[in-house]
């Protein structure tokens, strides 16, 4: 008994592992797609009107996502070198989310979508920029989707509240059932990731990767409705 006790126990390990594998490879695609699907955009376009300043402009884009495509893949894959939270490098809110937002293959406004930011140009927190970068795109993207119907307005705001910031991602679009923020996506962003690889299934793969990277960096992510319709992703980060 002992015996076939500890080979389960085995068993269940390697079946955990594999899970956990498939899911990061799931999300290298996922945003190996969010990355690179500006890039062919703009390549095309630049193509498409033989304009060499706006090809010249496709190649300096592609060399930056590029490399933030290399180095997210690193991160998620496990391969980066170890970093402690003390140790973190400290980046620019507002600069990061500047980048995050011409990252977006199609300007927001162009899609009918308001969008304004109130962030202070000297906020800064503990994080790899890319990995900041990440987390903002994702949240974009999901802010968009969520619009895709009803337009209307996002907006980001930033503060610092003791020794966090705290980042607000406000959505006026069709909004999230309280019962579904309070039993499904809460719970779910406050979770241990390697404990639920697969977790993320119901929830979709941009908010696992933002939720894995806060919680390596002693961030909290979570879901408000808005008053009126709509959904706000709260971040609280620590302040470099």
């Amino acid at each position: 008994l002992p015996a076939a006790l500890e080979e389960l126990q085995e068993q269940v390990v390697a079946l955990h592992q594999s899970a956990l594998l498939g899911t990061t490879a799931a999300m290298v695609a996922h945003e190996f797609n969010n990355l690179m699907t500006p890039l062919l955009v703009r390549a095309q376009d630049a193509l498409d009107r033989d304009d060499p300043q706006a090809m010249r402009k496709s190649c300096e884009r592609t060399v930056v996502q590029t490399k933030k495509a290399v180095a997210i893949c690193r991160h998620l894959m496990g391969v980066a070198s170890a970093v402690s939270r003390a140790d973190q490098p400290t980046c620019p809110v507002a600069d990061v989310l500047d980048e995050a937002v011409q990252s977006l293959y199609h300007p927001l406004e162009k899609e009918g979508i308001e969008f304004s930011t109130s962030v202070d140009r000297d906020l800064t927190v503990k994080v790899d920029a890319t990995l900041l970068h990440q987390v903002f795109l994702n949240l974009l993207l999901n802010a968009r989707k969520a619009m895709e119907q009803t337009r209307g307005r996002l907006t980001v705001t930033a503060r610092r509240e003791g020794n966090m910031v705290a980042i607000d991602i406000r959505d006026s679009g069709k909004g999230l059932p309280d019962e579904r923020l309070d039993t499904q996506l809460n719970p779910f962003l406050t979770a241990d990731e390697s404990k639920e690889p697969r977790d993320w299934l119901s929830i979709g793969l941009g908010l696992a990767v933002c939720r894995k990277i806060a919680h390596e960096h002693g961030a909290t992510l979570e879901a408000i409705a808005n008053e009126g319709g709509g959904c706000t992703f709260r971040l609280r980060w620590p302040s470099g």
